[in-house]
């Protein structure tokens, strides 16, 4: 077996365990079988950085799986490659879907609503000896507080509120071994593209037409919305994102991994921003505030022709004196 495909097999196996796994020692157990003693995690707030298998059980999972009881795995999107950028290195496995639980119990002091609720989802998992020794994992908070009814800003969306389906062409779960042509095209193109985007961070339209394909589909993070084609993309992100917000800092990708059609990126963090605008609805202020932020890409051809962002919304908000998680428990 390959390494490549060694190590989706771990992945498949450690997900697998960790998902009939009950809170507390069972998923302790999960993570100490497959990961590594010194287990290095960073996830979204409140999760944040975590060291350690048993802390990564006990402070992200257990309290999820204890929230909702039946949780299940909607895996849209899993690859697996090498980081080939400049100064990089390491083996990833990168899975990204839905999770849909019956949300009985509050879940980071956020009520439960007795219903069936989905979180958005991206994980990366860095393989070396047949362990996972790093985790990079986003849950989208977010909507989860959304679909409680507790979202201060939903009319503020600017693009379309919704669970992100998986790709259009329904082929996203690459199991097996991928023509390594195309994961070199896919790889190229993911890398170029962000190149030129770099530049600025806008998106003109000669920026739009070199990469993206017409009937692009952008399915971004709770906050934002899903946007369809280049009018929509414009009208739905890019529009409120470069007139509302300034940038401080644009910095490099620190993980780009692709395989067969598929790429996945990974910044930590990926802009420093300052809003000027009432961006999202939250009130202009003079903080620079960080956006950790995952992008997915499916390429068709010679273009990009879908896109899933993950964006850490709660550590961006808090970096604007915006405490969501801490709001709740006050009533604020």
């Amino acid at each position: 077996m390959s390494e490549i495909q060694s190590a989706k097999s771990l992945i498949r196996a450690f997900v697998g365990g960790l998902d009939v796994a009950a809170p507390g020692e069972e998923a302790r157990a999960v993570f100490r079988e497959f990961s590594a003693g010194g287990l290095a995690y960073r996830g979204v707030h409140p999760f944040n950085i975590q060291t350690g298998s048993d802390s990564v059980a006990d402070h992200v999972w257990s309290p999820l799986k204890a929230a909702m009881p039946l949780l299940q795995r909607r895996k849209d999107i899993y690859l697996c490659g090498h980081n080939n950028l400049p100064g990089r290195s390491g083996l990833w496995v990168v899975e990204m879907g839905n999770l849909l639980g019956d949300f009985t119990r509050d879940w980071l002091g956020i009520p439960a609503t007795g219903k069936a609720t989905y979180i958005p989802y991206v994980s990366f998992y860095r393989i070396e000896a047949d362990r996972i020794v790093e985790m990079v994992e986003f849950l989208d908070v977010l909507a989860a507080l959304t679909q409680a009814g507790l979202n201060p800003w939903l009319q503020d969306h600017t693009g379309g509120f919704m669970m992100s389906p998986g790709p259009r062409t329904h082929d996203g779960l690459l199991e097996g071994p991928q023509d390594a042509a195309a994961t070199e095209k896919t790889f190229a193109l993911t890398h170029a593209m962000l190149a030129d985007l770099a530049k600025s961070y806008t998106s003109p339209a000669e920026h739009m037409k070199m990469y993206w394909h017409e009937e692009m589909n952008w399915f971004g993070p709770t906050g934002i919305g899903a946007s369809l084609g280049f009018a929509g993309y414009r009208r739905g992100h890019t529009g409120p994102f470069e007139r509302k917000l300034d940038t401080v800092d644009i910095l490099h990708e620190e993980v780009t991994v692709a395989e067969g059609n598929f790429s996945a990126v990974m910044w930590w963090p990926c802009l420093r921003m300052r809003n000027s605008g009432d961006y999202m609805g939250v009130p202009a202020n003079d903080s620079v505030a960080e956006m950790r932020v995952v992008d997915v890409y499916r390429r068709e051809g010679d273009r990009l022709a879908e896109n899933w962002i993950f964006i850490d919304m709660l550590h961006f908000l808090k970096d604007q004196g915006v405490d969501v998680l801490a709001n709740l428990q006050t009533g604020t």
